[in-house]
């Protein structure tokens, strides 16, 4: 979100003295964001706070008294009281609400709590009873309570609480109806202070049905057989393994059709624009400067959204829970809890929506590790550099040297990571671990039109704030590798007068220790693009057109290359050298961007370029100088 000098926009007064702002807020997987989409019809925006890092949705809903309200849906919130860090989701909620006391009549705060753990809720309610706040208590999930055997005693709860109680199924037609018009009728005073017992009250206001007993024993079974395989000590793991390989796999099989029809697009405009103004520097800049970027952010935007859509379906069906606690001790021994595997998994495929993904994790502190560690995940964007060196420097290598070649590459990715969440964890993000907390809601079929909803919004949202700055970066990048700043006098192509050119030549004596040449220099300086650019700028470079298409004749240049003296320019320790950089360094402005939106700030993607580069030269260094020792030169 962009920091401005506000907190909550400016609301129309609401009929019949209602607060003109209500802010949602419970304990998360409460049945809140359901009920928000079923309350706001979809029609809600992500706003702007100071010094918030998590999204606050904000929608307009109309009343049946014909007034309108605002409404704010919180990040989840266990206690007001917890000691949690402010930039946590449970902070932020926190601090949302005690600003709102500054800014004219206090909100009503409607709590929602799932009924099939009332108790639970009724905590947080506790504590909201002595805030101050005009209180609105939400009980969802009524149908879940019924497909269990119980029914909830609305009155009683509400005369124990001294606030109105609504007792609603999110999924119900008529919960939207029920929900604003108590908020119409709320008396807007707070409730009286008072003490309750949270699971005493819990269990008196919690009625069996009829039939309760056979419905509580097959809701019990029915759980605990899906349970008995899904949380198995063996078994378990291994299927969540497989499940999330096979989801990721399946989602980009999806989205690459998507980014590839996107991409045809894009050529074909480029093409009518270079029919219509013909060749030079202002067509090349708009196709691709300008059109190369807004491709690069409209192949993202399949990606994110349905991996945001995957997430969200895993995540309201109960299964990322479950799949969360398999895996935390294992990563508990890098700093990270199982909340943090789903990100760490997704990097593999792609960092950009990895980098957002982390928002499932409740920790700041882990949170931030994991967004750092990320870039150094082996993702599909470093398949053509590593084919490449591959092909031009082992290809006379058997096939399984090459494979095993590939896999190292892999394992060196996912080592790397490990090692620096160590590192950062007792450095740059030490602190105390929170342990996991997490409920295992029940198993449910996820509401189709929330997850689509979620899907839409994080699309928009990465569009708005990463893809920006991805534009202005490959308009940037572009002027660096066309625009000549040597005369044609000088000789060479425009690529070789370019600034980037000077800037590779500058860098040569630096780093030549690690057998990269100025021509290297500008590829490496090109793949910040995207890191699949480094074979096309190499190709250009090297006067061979379409090397992004077929790398064979590039692969080919590169082997047989000689400098003035007629000895080879490059060997295979430079080949190696390559790999052990591209392996560690963060060759990629959409990371960067994506960096920038999710920790609102420079200074963090400033840091993972540092340290990233500073690692990624030392290991080529040291790859190179030590491959020449045993003759590889």
């Amino acid at each position: 979100m962009n920091a401005k000098d506000c907190h909550a926009p400016p609301a129309p007064s609401a009929a019949g003295g209602v607060s003109s702002r209500v802010v949602l807020l419970g304990r998360p997987n409460s049945g809140k964001s359901s009920l928000y989409n079923a309350l706001t019809g979809g029609s809600a925006h992500v706003g702007n706070y100071p010094g918030i890092t998590v999204d606050v949705l904000e929608g307009e809903v109309e009343l049946p008294t014909g007034g309108r309200v605002h409404l704010y849906d919180l990040p989840g919130l266990y206690s007001l009281a917890s000691a949690t860090d402010p930039d946590s989701d449970e902070g932020v909620a926190a601090r949302f609400l005690g600003r709102s006391r500054g800014e004219g009549a206090l909100p009503l705060v409607a709590q929602i709590i799932d009924g099939t753990q009332l108790a639970l809720g009724l905590r947080l309610t506790t504590e909201l009873l002595g805030a101050g706040y005009p209180l609105l208590v939400v009980v969802t999930q009524a149908d879940r309570l019924a497909s269990h055997g119980q029914v909830l005693d609305g009155a009683a709860l509400e005369e124990a609480l001294g606030a109105p109680v609504v007792v609603v199924s999110a999924r119900s037609n008529t919960a939207k109806a029920l929900v604003l018009e108590a908020i119409a009728a709320h008396p807007q005073t707070p409730p009286e202070a008072r003490s309750i017992d949270a699971k005493a009250l819990a269990k008196a206001v919690l009625r069996e049905a009829t039939d309760a007993k056979a419905a509580q024993r097959r809701a019990r079974e029915r759980t605990g057989k899906i349970d008995a395989v899904l949380l198995h000590p063996l078994v378990g793991p291994f299927l969540f393994l497989t499940l999330m390989g096979g989801l990721f796999a399946a989602v980009f099989l999806v989205a690459d059709p998507a980014s590839t029809f996107l991409d045809f697009l894009k050529g074909k405009l480029a093409g009518v624009i270079t029919r219509r103004f013909g060749e030079g520097l202002v067509t090349s800049f708009v196709n691709d400067g300008i059109l190369g970027g807004a491709g690069t952010v409209l192949a993202f935007m399949p990606q994110i959204v349905l991996l945001t859509v995957a997430m969200e379906l895993l995540e309201a069906s109960g299964y990322l829970a479950r799949g969360a606690f398999l895996v935390d001790r294992f990563l508990r021994l890098f700093g990270f809890s199982g909340r943090a595997f789903l990100p760490l998994l997704m990097g593999h495929a792609c960092a950009v929506p990895a980098i957002g993904a982390t928002r499932v994790v409740r920790d700041p502190k882990e949170r931030l590790t994991s967004i750092l560690v990320i870039p150094l995940m082996t993702c599909s964007a470093r398949m053509p550099t590593y084919a490449l060196v591959t092909s031009a420097f082992f290809a006379g290598r058997s096939v399984f040297f090459r494979a095993a070649l590939f896999v190292g590459l892999y394992a060196a990715g996912i080592l790397s990571g490990l090692v620096a969440s160590l590192i950062l964890r007792k450095t740059a993000t030490r602190g105390k671990t929170l342990p996991l907390v997490l409920e295992l809601p029940a198993y449910r079929l996820p509401q189709v039109r929330v997850v689509l909803r979620k899907g839409w919004l994080s699309g928009k949202r990465f569009f708005r704030d990463v893809g920006t700055t991805i534009l202005a970066v490959s308009a940037l990048l572009w002027v660096g590798l066309s625009v000549p700043v040597q005369p044609a006098s000088a000789g060479g192509t425009v690529a070789e007068r370019s600034a980037a050119a000077a800037v590779g030549k500058a860098l040569e004596p630096v780093t030549a220790i690690a057998g990269f040449d100025w021509r290297i220099n500008v590829g490496l300086i090109g793949s910040f693009g995207a890191r699949e650019l480094m074979v096309g700028t190499l190709g250009i470079i090297h006067g061979i057109e379409g090397a992004d298409q077929d790398d064979a004749p590039l692969a080919e240049k590169l082997r047989t290359a000689t400098k003035s003296d007629g000895t080879p320019l490059y060997s295979r320790a430079t080949g190696l050298a390559l790999l052990a950089f591209f392996v560690l360094a963060c060759q990629c402005m959409s990371t960067v961007a994506a960096i920038k939106r999710e920790t609102k700030s420079w200074k963090w993607p400033l840091f993972v370029l540092a340290y990233t580069y500073v690692a990624a030269y030392v290991v080529a260094v040291l790859v190179y100088q030590g491959a020449r020792l045993f003759g590889l030169g």
